[in-house]
């Protein structure tokens, strides 16, 4: 065994002296994927206006030509960061940067539906918004005292 540093948490001195203790909180290098170094930098790119919103991405095969990597690299580079709704694939055409327009997003989790089970295009219009007194059963619910002030909201979605 010889050569080999019992002690895992000591280092030995260029100088070939004593073993050098390390800093028990010291920072250690992490590993980081190649895909999300790529992703790192197509993020870059995203946030420098290098590619606008609405703009075709260079495809796969230039991203990897770029970047030095493999297809497959840059593939799963830009499955994360369509599944983080940076970028939208469109089959058959390529790859752009997401738009995030106010219509796509803001019913992104909520889908409403009528009585009968049909699908209808989303309604938001704002008929009511103005401040108040919260009455008694208002106050209860919120946690509030009654008389307490409150802003109502009435929507149509």
């Amino acid at each position: 065994m010889r050569g080999m540093n019992p002690n895992p948490a000591s280092t030995t001195n260029t100088d070939g002296g004593a073993p050098v203790a390390e800093p028990a909180g010291a920072p250690s290098p992490t590993f980081s994927p190649l895909y999300r170094q790529i992703k790192a930098l197509i993020t870059q790119g995203l946030e420098s206006g290098e590619w606008k919103p609405g703009e075709i991405i260079p495809s796969e095969v230039e991203l990897a030509a770029r970047y030095k990597v493999s297809q497959g690299t840059v593939r799963k580079a830009i499955d994360e960061l369509v599944a983080d709704n940076l970028l939208v694939r469109r089959r058959g055409k390529s790859t752009f940067v997401a738009t995030h327009s106010e219509d796509r997003v803001q019913f992104r989790f909520l889908r409403l539906l009528s009585d009968d089970g049909d699908v209808h295009p989303h309604v938001n219009r704002l008929l009511e918004c103005r401040r108040l007194r919260a009455p008694a059963e208002i106050a209860r619910q919120l946690d509030l005292k009654p008389a307490d002030p409150v802003v109502l909201i009435k929507r149509l979605l």
